[in-house]
């Protein structure tokens, strides 16, 4: 009877060390990845961007000097035609490459060649009277 309570003693006190090392074990398994953050930053590349948040003339050089405003309207007018010609260009592109154009795709490039054509006047004749 000694001998069956020593035993059963011992096998206990193995049971709770065995479960203490496994409990203890998987605490330090537990790793924690530090994955880094990317933050992105937004560029906004318009040289006149001051011209519309500030409505009243008294904060905006550009309300009182003539020729920044003349610089203004021109840099907008010529980045309109450069926006229409690329898309002139990739309407071109994507037409041709299977070599057949339905009268649809010929309908888009008209236009597509209008609106080049009205922006390129439109900046012509702005130019014009300054």
């Amino acid at each position: 009877m000694k001998n069956g309570k020593k035993i059963l003693t011992i096998v206990f006190a193995m049971f709770m060390l065995a479960v203490g090392f496994t409990y203890e074990a998987s605490a330090q398994r537990r790793v924690v990845i530090r994955r880094p953050v990317v933050v992105r930053s937004y560029v906004y590349r318009d040289p006149f961007w001051r011209s519309r948040y500030y409505g009243s003339p008294y904060y905006d050089s550009f309300y009182q000097s003539p020729y920044q405003r003349y610089q203004e309207e021109r840099y907008y007018l010529r980045s309109r035609v450069a926006g229409n010609e690329r898309e002139l260009l990739e309407h071109q592109r994507k037409y041709r490459a299977d070599g057949v154009i339905t009268a649809k795709e010929a309908r888009e490039l008209q236009d597509d060649i209008k609106d080049v054509q009205n922006s390129r006047a439109r900046l012509r004749s702005y130019g014009r009277y300054y």
